[in-house]
């Protein structure tokens, strides 16, 4: 039986209430919540294939490398070849656009993998009728691909494999599968713009553009009265940092610099993911997070918690400058190369719903799964980004690098980050934290076996490996996989260049977030009048650049055959479609704050009880008239935010109402398509 006392402490900070997202609790009240589900369960066969594929890998990996097949060498694209895999989405027009947009990474990476798989090669794209299909698990799609379990086979499917879509489209569990056998990365950017920009600075680094000095950086808050990053500093980052400098961890000796406890703070973060960026960075800290529904979860959720936050003893809404998110990121940030690891909760990405939840149906941690808003800007940096971030999906749990009474465990760390330090790609170096994962859920299958067969097993066991199976697994890398740190030979001052900014229509393709209830600590009330989106002044405060494709329709000869119940269907929307082009003259969206939000009352139009705090009104003509709250004679930047965030999603709201009505004549007279 374990001999630990003392209660647990979690990674995670409420951005709203500035307490942990999960309060420390007893042993005794964890293992509750973690073992109980397990005993007795009846596994789906999408989760027994999954757990047969772990235990296969966990006998492999005993006897070899699990990755390709023996003899391919891990760093050679023409071996180990390169995949892209889309998901097979109605919405053509928008795919089409990102794939233009990330084309010149698409052509580098079908020239160093040999060419295409058809004629030989070993560059493969998933798209159209190859492409993933809604629902599919791992197994459904390598299936399809004539793919069974066991090392990869090069010759039928490349070894590094870029998902290009939302985790809501192509689930973070589909991803967590395929990368138990193969190296995966995942993007998903905003706009074309930063899709291009990316491509752009990989093809660059890979161009002979890029050579970086050795350098890495190891940031670590602790902060006072936490329990969770003091353990993370002295067990995780100061073991990292020591082993680092020693001139036998690489074949190269590196220049280590190291931002412990009360350096850590964001402005030093700030120089780190500016002009100061290293070659590589690693982060240990708290990730922020806010409830479903709060509007600032999209933005700053995996936001990385300073030094400058005091601690738990702190409670109220955590400000800006306690935190570095993606709006930290300044537009002339020198980034461009750099690979960065992060340790904290949601540093990657956010699930619909909680993978450390009871059997059922557990509540929902945001609207929709997501990708973190911090390592999206860092890759899609326009004036040349990082190559890849490495994050956790989920929370991030100690029993990453802390076991029980065995104390500091962190060869999965030292052994992934020597790989990328040698040059090795980041999809490659991951595979240390896919082996983890496979050992622990083997253990974990084979305690609950004994469980189940009337054994006895010790509980606190049982509950540290699904916890340590669950944060294993969640380890994903935000970029192309193949790509790799670009090194100069020798320790000398080199001048890290800048890429051109790429002018692109900024049309957004992420689909707009639903909308979201305002925060407890300040209601507000919105007032939305939903109108033809236009493109505002640039530059104006609050305006929502907006660049809408033309549609057009192709009608063949069979739509002269529909039922003429579809045709009444398809003008009926038509008419719609063209009076809300004809009618509608502006966006407006007014902002209205309240001390008591039972007083608030809504009719004709107009809110009673409550106060105008901010309005902005766009034009047909492009004019936009913007009113701006201030506070004791400077600008509300909470309340400016959150009627920002709304005016914006209003403009994406009407976009896709019109878009669903037309895709729906297109749907409803055969023969219809878009082009």
């Amino acid at each position: 039986m374990s001999s630990f006392e003392a209660p647990l402490s979690f990674n995670g900070v409420n951005g709203s209430t500035g307490r942990y997202a999960i309060d420390p609790m007893p042993l005794e009240q964890f293992r509750d919540i973690a073992v109980g589900p397990l005993i007795h369960r009846e596994d789906t066969p999408a989760e027994k294939e999954h757990k047969g594929e772990l235990k296969r890998r966990r006998a492999r990996d005993k006897q070899t490398n699990y990755a390709p097949k023996a003899g391919v060498d891990l760093k050679n694209l023409k071996q180990t070849g390169w995949g892209v895999i889309f998901a097979n989405n109605p919405d053509k027009a928008s795919t089409q656009a990102i794939y233009e947009a990330l084309s010149p990474l698409l052509k580098l990476r079908e020239e160093q993998a040999g060419g295409n798989h058809k004629a030989g090669g070993r560059y493969c794209e998933y798209l159209g009728p190859d492409a993933y299909r809604q629902g599919e698990t791992k197994q459904d799609f390598l299936m399809r691909h004539k793919v069974g379990p066991g090392p990869v086979d090069t010759d039928v499917i490349p070894y590094y494999l870029l998902i290009v879509g939302d985790p809501e489209t192509i689930p973070f569990r589909f991803q967590y599968q395929l990368d138990v056998q193969f190296a995966v990365g995942r993007i998903y950017l905003d706009t074309l713009a930063e899709y291009a920009a990316y491509a752009q600075s990989v093809v660059a680094s890979e161009s002979g553009t890029l050579a970086l000095p050795r350098r890495a950086a190891i940031f670590a808050t602790a902060n006072d009265g936490d329990a969770a990053t003091k353990m993370s500093l002295e067990q995780l980052a100061r073991p990292l940092a020591e082993w680092a400098e020693k001139p036998a961890t690489t074949k190269q000796p590196w220049v280590v610099q190291k931002y412990l406890g009360n350096e850590a703070t964001k402005a030093r973060l700030t120089r780190l993911l500016g002009d100061e960026a290293p070659a590589f960075l690693f982060t240990a800290s708290h990730g922020m997070m806010y409830d479903s529904g709060d509007p600032r979860q999209f933005a700053q959720q995996g936001a990385l918690l300073c030094q400058d936050w005091p601690g738990p003893e702190f409670e109220g809404p955590t400000p800006n400058s306690f935190f570095f998110g993606g709006d930290d990121v300044a537009a002339d940030a020198k980034i461009f190369g750099t690979i960065a690891m992060h340790f904290a909760c949601f540093g990657a990405g956010t699930p619909h719903y909680s993978d450390f939840s009871p059997p059922g149906q557990p509540p929902a941690m945001a609207p929709k799964s997501f990708l973190g808003r911090l390592p999206q800007k860092l890759i899609g940096h326009p004036r040349g980004g990082a190559l890849a971030v490495i994050g956790h999906v989920e929370r991030a749990w100690g029993c990453s690098f802390s076991w029980d009474d065995a104390g500091s465990q962190t060869e999965v760390f030292k052994s992934t980050i020597k790989y990328l330090m040698e040059g090795y790609p980041v999809g490659s170096a991951l595979e240390f934290f896919n082996g983890r994962y496979a050992e622990l859920s083997s253990d974990l299958s084979s305690q609950i076996e004994e469980v189940n067969n009337g054994r006895d097993v010790d509980p606190y066991l049982l509950s540290s490996l699904w916890t340590a199976n669950n944060d294993a697994r969640s380890y994903s890398v935000i970029g192309d996989p193949a790509v790799r740190l670009w090194l100069v030979e020798e320790r000398k001052p080199e001048s890290r260049p800048v890429l051109e900014t790429i002018t692109m229509p900024d049309i957004q393709v992420q689909a707009a977030a639903p909308e979201k209830p305002a925060p407890a600590a300040q209601p507000v009330a919105q007032s939305t009048d939903f109108a033809e989106p236009q493109q505002p002044a640039s530059g104006q405060p609050g305006s929502a650049r907006f660049n809408a494709a033309m549609v057009d329709y192709a009608w063949g000869d069979s739509a002269k055959a529909a039922a003429s119940s579809l045709k009444d269907a398809a003008q009926t929307i038509g008419a719609w479609l063209a009076e809300s082009f004809q009618t509608v003259t502006s966006v407006q969206v007014s902002t209205y704050v309240s001390d008591n939000i039972d007083d608030v009352t809504y009719d004709g139009g107009k809110f009673t009880g409550a106060k105008l705090r901010a309005m902005t009104i766009a034009s047909l003509d492009g004019n936009t008239k913007v009113c701006v709250p201030e506070q004791q004679g400077t600008v509300d930047d909470a309340l400016w935010k959150i009627h920002s965030d709304t005016f914006d999603k209003a403009l994406a709201n009407r976009v896709e109402m019109l878009k669903t009505a037309a895709a729906a004549i297109a749907s409803l007279v055969p023969g219809g398509k878009l082009l």
